[in-house]
């Protein structure tokens, strides 16, 4: 039972092999139907075209003599006439035929019919001279076993006949039954070899689809057992590799894809958690060296209150900074594994771009750095509001933090903007600060990154802010771009699309 359970394989060779048997089956037993149909369909016909034969010469001639010269009656055929007295007039010298009485009774209304019948024939024939009583006058009532009809075509019973009960005219006496009868010895040696046939035929087709199920099987499942041998010798040293396996199947081939995109993400997660984990440990000891520094230093010997406070300043500083690279890493594994990014369909990001300008505003005036909001109205997209506001905080603190005073920053939103053939909107931030240096261009995304100038501890960076900003930005299956030239600003522009699958 626990191999039936646990083996594919098993159980698909045993249902194909069923399957193929069951048909098999099926199609042999409709044959050996079919052809105990047409030997009994051409007995039926035999026996009819004799009683037609007798019936038609009936009220012509003298038929007691007629019956017992003719061909028919020196033939393997019986024939027997019982009159409306329930009496045998005439039975051929084969011996005399038992009677149903339904079927008797239907004769003499005009009806013909057929039947089957097993009996212990008497031998004695008919003869007028003996009288009209006992087994040479009445009919014997013979009532011997026969097998259920359903059994017959199958095992035919030794001695069976097939009888045919035919009206005849009227005589003189009244109405007469003809009965013809002819044993079924034929078909049934026939039906016996048709059995032997088909048994052979079936024992053979039994191994040989036992052995066709058994090599189908192994032969689908061998891609499977290739690729699960691959599979198996891929390991955290080894994620680069991939599934390649030669299959025909397309739905194999799917599958070897599924699992080598599956293995690619694996990679690429692995190779940032390896990245996160090793730059994480180099960020979070740099702030801890300095604050165990001043601790140690500061500790020596007595200070005065305030070189104290200036001690403690400094310590307090360093935590800031560890507490916004572990928000900013926290931040970054949440948006990366796609948590809490609830979508909510219909979201106007006016007011959220309002907010944003309002919270940074001190921030600018602080700065003296101007900020223009230009943007068309009630542009809606389906997106989480609360990733997006943290989007243009990122963005905008970073163009505030870059731009020198009397600088200009631009907050630009448009609808209806065409990318790839799908419709949505953009959203552009232009400023005139310090610029990107062209060789940090094509790092600005990784994580950790920071350019030289932006490099200093007092500024607060973590080189995160624009890792979660293309972080979201992809959540949202929109895109992210950057413009620069060194001292002369940046411009980042945003596409959203308007609807999103993830709804």
């Amino acid at each position: 039972m626990r191999l039936w359970q646990n083996s594919l394989p098993l159980r698909l060779a045993v249902i194909t092999g069923s399957v193929f048997i069951t048909v098999l089956f099926a199609a042999l037993f409709a044959s050996y139907m079919t052809t105990d149909y047409l030997l009994k369909s051409s007995l039926d016909s035999s026996l009819t075209s004799l009683a037609q034969s007798i019936a038609s010469n009936w009220s012509e001639k003298g038929w007691t003599q007629e019956l017992s010269t003719s061909k028919e009656a020196q033939q393997q055929l019986y024939i027997q006439v019982i009159d409306n007295q329930d009496k045998i007039v005439y039975s051929s010298t084969q011996g005399v035929l038992p009677v149903d009485d339904d079927l008797l009774q239907l004769a003499l209304k005009g009806r013909e019919s057929f039947t089957d019948s097993l009996g212990s024939f008497s031998n004695s024939a008919y003869e007028p001279s003996h009288g009209r009583h006992g087994s040479h006058g009445h009919r014997e009532h013979l009532n011997a076993p026969s097998l259920p009809i359903w059994m017959r075509p199958f095992w035919p019973e030794e001695g069976g006949m097939r009888i045919l009960y035919w009206p005849l005219p009227n005589g003189k006496d009244g109405n007469y039954v003809l009965q013809v009868a002819s044993p079924v010895t034929n078909n049934a040696d026939m039906l016996y070899n048709l059995r032997k046939i088909l048994l052979m035929i079936s024992f053979g087709a039994v191994m040989v689809v036992a052995v066709i199920s058994a090599y189908l099987v192994w032969s689908t499942f061998k891609p499977l057992r290739k690729i699960i041998v691959v599979a198996k010798k891929i390991d955290a040293n080894t994620l680069t590799s991939r599934i390649d396996v030669p299959i025909r199947d397309a739905t194999l081939n799917h599958l070897v894809d599924v699992l080598n995109a599956m293995l690619k993400r694996l990679e690429a997660a692995f190779t940032t958690q390896t990245r996160f984990v090793n730059d994480a440990a180099h960020d979070l000891r740099t702030p801890l060296s300095a604050l165990r520094s001043e601790l140690e230093i500061t500790l020596r010997q007595k200070r005065s209150e305030k070189e104290y406070v200036q001690a403690l300043k400094g310590c307090l500083t360093e935590v800031d900074y560890m507490s916004s690279l572990t928000d900013n890493l926290l931040a970054l594994a949440r948006f990366d594994s796609g948590l809490h990014m609830q979508f909510e369909e219909s979201v106007a990001l006016g007011p959220i771009l309002q907010r944003v300008n309002s919270e940074l505003g001190d921030f600018a005036e602080k700065t003296q750095v101007s900020i223009i909001i230009s943007l068309e109205k009630d542009i809606r997209v389906d997106c989480n509001p609360l990733a997006i506001e943290r989007l243009l905080k990122n963005l905008l603190h970073n163009s505030i933090r870059y731009t020198p005073a009397g600088g200009l920053i631009e907050l630009i939103l448009r609808d209806k903007v065409s990318l790839g053939g799908d419709e949505g909107v953009e959203l552009v931030i232009k400023d005139t600060g310090i610029g990107i240096h062209p060789q940090d261009l094509p790092h600005i995304f990784d994580r950790f990154y920071r350019s030289d100038g932006a490099r200093r501890r007092d500024g607060g960076g973590s080189g995160l802010g624009l890792s979660i900003c293309q972080s979201i930005v992809k959540n949202h299956e929109g895109t992210i771009e950057i413009q620069s030239e060194r001292g002369k600003g940046t411009c980042v522009t945003i596409w959203l699309p308007r609807s999103s699958y993830l709804l």
